[in-house]
C-alpha cells in the first residue's frame, strides 16, 4: 500500500540565500539589413523566367498548331463523306443502268434481238 502513497521530497532550504531571484532582461529584437542580390541571382532569376516564358509561348503555339489542323482535318473529313455519298450515287446509278432490264429495254429501242448462242456466262 505504501507504493500508491504520494511520494513526497523534502529539500533544506538555505536561510542566507535570499528568496528573490535576479532575472536577466531579453536583449532588443535585431534588425536586419536587405540582402543584396549577387550577380548570379540576377542571372539566375533571368535564365527561370526566360524558361517559363518559353514554355508559355510553346504551350500557346502548340495549342494554335493544334486548333488548325483540327480545322483541316474537319474539312478533309467533309470532303471525304461527299466523295463517299457521290460514289454511292454512281454506284446506284451503274446498278441501275447495268439491270438486265435496263439492258432488255435499250436492246428494244435500239432494235437488237437476242441471240443465246452468243451468251456466255461469266460470273461462274
Amino acid at each position: 500500500m505504501a507504493e500508491n502513497a504520494p511520494s513526497y521530497t523534502y529539500r533544506k532550504v538555505n536561510k542566507q540565500a535570499s528568496t528573490l531571484k535576479l532575472v536577466k532582461s531579453r536583449p532588443a529584437a535585431r534588425t536586419y539589413k536587405k540582402a543584396r542580390w549577387s550577380l548570379g541571382d540576377f542571372v539566375f532569376v533571368f535564365v527561370v523566367a526566360a524558361c517559363v516564358s518559353a514554355v508559355m509561348f510553346a504551350s500557346i503555339l502548340l495549342s494554335n498548331t493544334t486548333a488548325r489542323v483540327d480545322d483541316q482535318l474537319q474539312a478533309a473529313n467533309g470532303r471525304i463523306q461527299a466523295m463517299r455519298s457521290e460514289n454511292d450515287k454512281s454506284k446506284e446509278e451503274i446498278n441501275k443502268a447495268t439491270s438486265v432490264i435496263a439492258l432488255q429495254h435499250f436492246a428494244k429501242q435500239n432494235g437488237m434481238t437476242l441471240n443465246s448462242a452468243n451468251v456466255q456466262n461469266i460470273n461462274k
